[in-house]
């Protein structure tokens, strides 16, 4: 049976339709997508269905083939350990350009975030204000070309992947955040530079796990 949407807004909920049905991995990973298909099942035209799938390469979710068609991009070890190294390398940039410098009320903000992730944790909404944290966090380099390069990484997306839904480790990762709001605070480049790390190592450890956990490709 189709599923009929309502045509208000329809480019938006087509593309939020089928990104959560990728972020939850249906269908499954490598599966090709049909674009008449889809428009079929939604009960819309081709457009919206066509705009979706073309955001959703350009986050990394999709994979495009020159006459062939969309494609669920797997993650696999390599991706997700790639993703994550790009990650520690720009955030520990992004610290060596803004520790000591950010201004006091963006140090706030910062920390305003973190608290925010933190009560995320039991609010089921860790995936939205962890990478608000995370985003500006970079910003505060005030590296327009760097924030957008980190945004598109998607490795947030990569993990809700590999998350499932279901977050684990949430009191530590939090902890992790702090830590780094604190180096920032302090001025300590170090002690910053040393949370970001522990914090991506954490994350990296995570995904790794899990896709080991799901037979090697999510």
């Amino acid at each position: 049976m189709a599923t009929m949407l309502p045509r208000t807004n329809l480019n938006e909920q087509v593309y939020g339709t089928l990104r959560n049905r990728v972020l939850q991995r249906e269908p499954g990973p490598g599966v090709k997508l049909s674009l008449h298909e889809l428009a079929t099942e939604l009960g819309v035209s081709r457009s919206p269905v066509h705009h979706a799938l073309t955001r959703l390469v350009s986050e990394g979710l999709l994979s495009v083939k020159a006459r062939r068609g969309y494609y669920v991009t797997p993650v696999t070890p390599a991706t997700a350990g790639d993703g994550y190294d790009v990650r520690l390398a720009l955030e520990v940039h992004a610290a060596e350009r803004s520790v000591g410098s950010a201004a006091p009320a963006r140090l706030a903000h910062l920390r305003r975030l973190m608290e925010e992730s933190e009560r995320a944790i039991s609010q089921d909404d860790w995936d939205a204000a962890n990478a608000a944290f995370h985003e500006f966090q970079i910003d505060l380099a005030g590296n327009a070309m760097l924030s957008r390069f980190y945004r598109e990484l998607s490795v947030n997306l990569m993990m809700q992947v590999i998350r499932g839904g279901k977050l684990e480790g949430g009191e530590y990762l939090a902890g992790e955040h702090r830590a780094i709001v604190d180096g920032f605070e302090a001025g300590d480049l170090a002690a910053t530079q040393r949370a970001i790390r522990t914090h991506i190592e954490s994350g990296k450890r995570i995904a790794l796990e899990a896709i080991e956990r799901a037979g090697g490709v999510l």
